[in-house]
């Protein structure tokens, strides 16, 4: 093996308590291929010794977090993997183990359940114990590059449902969005107004006199807006009618046409979910994410603050829940933090996105913040599931050794995830943070009027359903002590009646699901996965960073597409969950552009701009003012594609979606060239790459394979145009 070097590094264990704080060993991974029998990939872990010692068999354990991977086999048996808690893995030396002597390397060949088709798909924060005492030793590790077919595509039926994001490929897929019908009337602005009538001449807004008017027979949140070269008048019913003109005009700048605007939207709930707990960032940069929202006007932040994996939000008179709830480190009994997930990592007091909570003061500094600004915030507490974290924080109070030793795994494996309902405490747990988040909403002068309660994913076996349903009438008995209205995922339905009102995110790939709950008369919020789960990676590219278990969402998957209309379909809301995030740059580069087709569909159902208009507001007026406004933000790669032209050798043509930027490209890693026309390939090349600068930004590379054996087949392809990248 001698291409897969240097991928886990560990130190012997006399050098350990010689080291302090020096890495005893380096890691380096490195991806074999997937798909080595059904289901089942190659991975290899090379341990490297940096200390003057030996490592022997005894007496050490390297940590580490693997999402989604789980092992099944490790080659020549020196070392055994286990999978402690979902994401949280060791290695062990086993008996076999031979001695590693110093300044030498090992590689072992690990299998795993699962495929890995990305390189950001990886192992992380990895530390060293020695006899289970010393204190953590964090051991660096790097990643090899993916270079090859194998490592990027899973077989060969996964790999028609969701081709992988080649030159040709890419090329089709974005000269489909630049072939679409154009329009020279559409205007600078997202979302859309419904009517419009433009009449001669413009008005400098700052110079224009402003007159509100109040229409208590207008749609909530609508306006209208009669513009003259003097004047602006805005007639709306409420507070948000008016904002919302008013972000009309600022969307257009300093002169705006004159002419008349009528404007409402068809959904009320217009949200985005950001998830705080599976990875934290300060909420402080959340209001930058709230002026984009308001700007666009989406109107709803649903707030994941509880999970398995912290506790964020301070309540007062429970302290444990973030003095132990919201820190992962290493620990044996989780008496001072959690375990470590997703970054990993052993120091529960590092600054990192596995620590962190948001105290109360600045919760409804929050609360003020949106509210001016005409967002709700929902907070969501997900019960009884997903609430590991609680049930750690909280001790004995929330579960005992006999509810502990029911058998179950959830859908992010963990075993110990469920609360146990039939204790008294646990509804008292309940109201006391229900008492305590209305307190906050009303200090904030932003009542509370809907809680999210989760409801999802209690997994088989954890409960009985006479125990679930009395849990969950006892917290429907609290809501309606405070007059809230019940929120939940779409599982929500099996224990909430329709009379009870209960608000339900529709979460799956089709209209069926969605329809059923609205047609038994529950309000519906529309948050399919394939569209609106912003954690997913834009592509199946090996370099972009996100899941993939319900496809791939980027700009046009969020805008292309049919939203269902049922007059109980009240509102549509984009997802980021947590799992994959690692800074809040990260944050706006998952959310940036992908929000604008949220914006555009949740005000107008049918939006009547074509893929190509709306792929020019897009990179031509918004996301050059994302980078005007300093926001961390995506861009799409660009197509190459085999071409005929006349006599000349293979030649390939290039393109993109933006009309700025420009292409670069080279042939086997050579120099990196300016695009500008079709470009004969030499002879013998192998690999053409391609990628896209625009606004300071580097789109991911493209990839056409020009060998046989690496060619996408083109029929295989035209069967499948509906799949996204």
């Amino acid at each position: 093996m001698k291409n897969f070097a240097h991928l886990l590094c560990i130190v012997g264990l006399a050098a350990l308590t010689s080291c302090a704080n020096q890495a005893p060993m380096s890691i380096h991974w490195e991806m074999g291929k997937n798909d080595v029998t059904p289901g089942v990939c190659e991975l290899y872990y090379t341990i490297t010794n940096h200390s003057n010692k030996p490592i022997t068999n005894e007496g050490w354990i390297l940590y580490f977090n693997y999402m989604s991977l789980h092992p099944i086999y490790t080659e020549g048996d020196q070392i055994l993997q286990t999978e402690l808690q979902a994401s949280y893995h060791s290695i062990t030396p086993t008996e076999d183990f031979q001695p590693l002597m110093p300044d030498s390397s090992r590689t072992f060949k690990l299998l795993f359940k699962g495929n890995a088709i990305r390189q950001t798909s990886r192992p992380e924060g990895f530390f060293l114990v020695k006899n289970g005492k010393s204190k953590p030793v964090s051991i660096p590790c790097t990643y090899a590059p993916f270079t090859r077919p194998e490592q990027m595509k899973r077989g060969i039926v996964t790999w028609e449902k969701t081709p992988y994001a080649e030159g040709s490929y890419v090329y089709d897929y974005v000269q489909n969005i630049l072939n679409a019908p154009k329009s020279e009337n559409v205007q600078p602005l997202l979302p859309q107004p419904k009517q419009a009538i433009y009449t001669e001449g413009v008005c400098e807004v700052a110079k224009a006199e402003m007159v509100v008017r109040t229409d208590v027979n207008m749609v909530a949140e609508g306006y209208r807006m009669e513009i003259t070269p003097s004047t602006i008048t805005i007639e709306a019913s409420d507070e948000a009618g008016v904002f919302y003109a008013k972000q009309t005009l600022k969307q257009w700048g300093e002169v705006v046409p004159c002419g008349s605007v009528t404007d409402y939207p068809d959904l009320h709930h217009r949200g985005i979910m950001l998830d705080v707990v599976r990875n934290y960032y300060p909420v402080d940069s959340i209001y930058r994410v709230l002026d984009i929202m308001a700007y666009h006007k989406l109107n709803v932040l649903h707030f994941h603050l509880t999970d398995d994996e912290a506790w964020r939000l301070e309540i007062p008179g429970l302290p444990q829940l973030t003095n132990i709830g919201s820190k992962r480190g290493y620990t044996t009994d989780e008496s001072e933090c959690l375990l470590p997930m997703y970054c990993g990592g052993w120091d529960p007091n590092a600054p990192t996105t596995a620590n962190g909570y948001i105290t109360r003061e600045k919760y409804i500094e929050l609360l003020k913040y949106a509210g001016d600004r005409h967002i709700r915030v929902i907070p969501e507490i997900d019960m009884p599931g997903h609430m590991r974290a609680a049930k750690k924080a909280m001790g004995n109070m929330l579960t005992d050794s006999a509810f502990n030793a029911r058998v179950y795994k959830s859908a992010q494996n963990y075993t110990d995830n469920v609360i146990d309902v039939t204790k008294p405490y646990a509804v008292e747990f309940i109201d006391h943070v229900v008492t305590e988040l209305v307190k906050m909403h009303e200090e904030a002068g932003q009542p509370l009027r809907i809680l999210n309660i989760g409801g999802d994913e209690v997994p088989k076996g954890a409960l009985t359903r006479e125990e679930h349903q009395a849990f969950i009438d006892a917290v429907l008995e609290i809501l309606n002590r405070y007059n809230l209205q019940p929120m939940g995922w779409e599982e929500i339905t099996h224990f909430c009646k329709p009379e009870s009102k209960a608000v339900c995110y529709s979460w799956l790939n089709s209209n069926t699901k969605p329809l059923e709950m609205a047609e038994a008369g529950y309000p519906v919020v529309l948050a399919n996965a394939n569209r609106l789960y912003f954690d997913f990676a834009y592509c199946n590219h090996h370099e972009e960073k996100g899941l993939n278990w319900g496809g791939y969402t980027d700009e046009y998957r969020s805008f292309d597409w049919e939203p269902l209309i049922h007059p109980n379909v009240i509102g549509m809301n984009a997802q980021l969950w947590g799992e994959v995030i690692r800074s809040f740059a990260q944050v706006e580069w998952q959310i940036y552009p992908k929000i604008y087709g949220l914006a555009e569909r949740a005000w107008n159902n049918r939006s009547a701009l074509t893929l190509s208009e709306y792929n020019r507001l897009v990179y031509e007026v918004f996301v050059p003012q994302l980078a005007a406004s300093g926001r961390n933000f995506h861009i799409q790669q660009p197509g190459v594609k085999p071409v005929a032209v006349d006599s000349l050798p293979l030649t390939v043509a290039m393109n993109k979606v933006m009309e700025g930027g420009e292409i670069l490209y080279n042939f086997d890693d050579g120099e990196w060239q300016v695009y500008s026309a079709p470009v004969a390939v030499p002879e013998g090349t192998k690999i053409v790459k391609a990628k896209v600068q625009y606004l300071g930004k580097e789109s991911n590379t493209t990839w056409l394979w020009l060998e046989e054996e690496h060619k996408v087949d083109a029929g295989a392809e035209e069967k499948n145009t509906g799949a996204t990248f």
